[in-house]
């Protein structure tokens, strides 16, 4: 199998797509050197990670093609025998889905530059674009590695099955695993637009498609998602053995996270006033982000199978907050470096720990999972409790903003546990909480700019 006959492949895929995260710094550093030593340098981190999953592609075909039975999708799924056209659906449908996303996503990472949204916008600009969607393609390829890559779809195991075991047709539908590449595709395009401190022509129209192709994205995904997995108590036992379909979970929360907050808070804050109260709004934000963290992810702990009985839930709760905190004090650092464009720099990055540090702790406990409800909850607070701690603003209407908010705040925890599986259930009707909060600072704003014109 690959990674039997090329067992190095997998490191070099693994640091190219490490380099694609700080691409600025890799293309500076590569000026230090003469101009033939600089463009290879360049060519081999930007190129790189094509040629290699091309390579795992065609792999992949020829495999399928000869019908070896001595890699184990084929001697599962296929068996021997001559080759048939539709045998090339696993390429989406089978093993070969993650490297199909993959390749198609790093494709339009390199051609990202040339978006017709940002035709208007400087070279400066459209440089900046695609090193932010390279950064974001690579880390949901790193925080997916293993998921991505497993171990029994590349190398060869101590046995193999004597007939197929599996269906010929594969494990997945080729309209979730290409709308699921899109989602991917289009929040690289969202974390672009966010993290670009600068604002012109193209970045507006750019913001504006990408919502536009995101509000048909997320509603198909959440109902393909909760057609997907069944409906169990023990649900989550399979994610460490397969942990595709919960990785796909953590893309829809970073999407839900970058088109409802992280991009509205950008025009949002802008609004804020110089900020006194800005410390009390941030220590308010970090204590109840503690306490929120605890206390519902330990709830929904709680209605799982293996924490049902007995106190476990709690303990597993403290580890995933400190993990949490854990991401949320360095984040908190970053600005001190330099990392500092946004109009509230520290409240941003504790967004972003929000948005991105679930996925990052699934790496290390499938519990993480269990965390996206309080993330949610708390990205919807993050957008508005500035407008009533910070002085120098004027305040929404509560009975119209904070009252509506902490109502359906209640009503999604109530509605996810009266039903089998709290977990999918919040995650179907959750996203209404990141919506209202951001579309219902959006209309104060209006206002306020309305009655100043008046």
């Amino acid at each position: 199998m690959l990674g039997d006959a090329a067992p190095l492949l997998f490191p070099i895929l693994l640091l190219l797509l490490v380099g694609w995260l700080m691409p600025s710094k890799i293309e500076s550093y590569s000026q230090k050197f003469s101009q033939p030593v600089s463009k290879a340098i360049v060519n081999t981190y930007r190129f790189g990670p094509l040629v290699v999953v091309g390579v795992m592609i065609l792999n992949r075909i020829k495999t399928i093609v000869q019908r070896d039975t001595s890699y184990l999708e084929v001697a599962q799924k296929l068996g021997p025998g001559d080759f048939e056209f539709s045998d090339l659906s696993l390429l989406i449908t089978g093993d070969g889905s993650s490297e199909f996303i993959l390749f198609g996503l790093i494709s339009f990472a390199l051609l990202s530059h040339k978006l017709p949204s940002i035709r208007s916008s400087s070279i400066e600009i459209k440089r900046l674009v695609q090193f932010r969607i390279m950064s974001y393609i690579s880390l949901c390829a790193l925080v997916s590695y293993w998921i991505l890559f497993p171990e029994s779809s590349y190398y060869s195991p101590d046995s193999l099955p004597l007939q197929t075991t599996n269906s010929s047709t594969g494990e997945y539908s080729w309209i979730f695993v290409i709308m699921t590449g899109l989602m991917i595709l289009v929040s690289s395009e969202l974390f672009a637009v966010t993290t670009i401190p600068r604002t012109d022509k193209g970045l507006s129209i750019l913001s504006k498609r990408t919502k536009l192709k995101m509000y048909f994205i997320l509603p198909l995904m959440i109902y393909l998602i909760s057609n997907s997995i069944q409906s169990t108590n023990s649900w989550w036992i399979n994610i460490s053995q397969d942990g595709s379909f919960a990785m796909v979970i953590f893309f829809l929360s970073h999407s839900i996270g970058l088109i409802f907050i992280s991009v509205p808070a950008k025009s949002i804050e802008v609004n804020l006033q110089h900020g006194q109260g800005r410390s009390k709004s941030l220590t308010f934000q970090l204590i109840l982000n503690c306490i929120l963290l605890f206390f519902i992810t330990a709830y929904y702990l709680r209605s799982a199978e293996p924490f049902d009985q007995g106190n476990g839930y709690l303990l597993q709760a403290t580890w995933l907050v400190i993990g949490m905190v854990i991401c949320m004090a360095i984040s908190l650092m970053l600005p001190n470096f330099g990392f500092d464009g946004a109009s509230r720099p520290e409240l941003w990055w504790l967004r972003m720990s929000l948005i991105f540090a679930p996925s990052i702790l699934f790496m290390i406990t499938p519990f993480a999972i269990f965390l996206l409800p309080a993330s949610w909850i708390l990205l919807a607070i993050s957008i508005i409790q500035p407008w009533y701690i910070e002085t120098d603003v004027k305040s929404p209407s509560i009975l119209k903003t904070l009252v509506p908010l902490l109502g359906l705040i209640l009503g999604c925890l109530i509605f996810s546990f009266s039903t089998d599986w709290p977990i999918m259930s919040f995650l179907v009707v959750g996203w209404l909480l990141v919506l209202f909060s951001s579309k219902s600072i959006e209309f104060h704003i209006k206002h306020l700019k309305s009655v100043e014109m008046i």
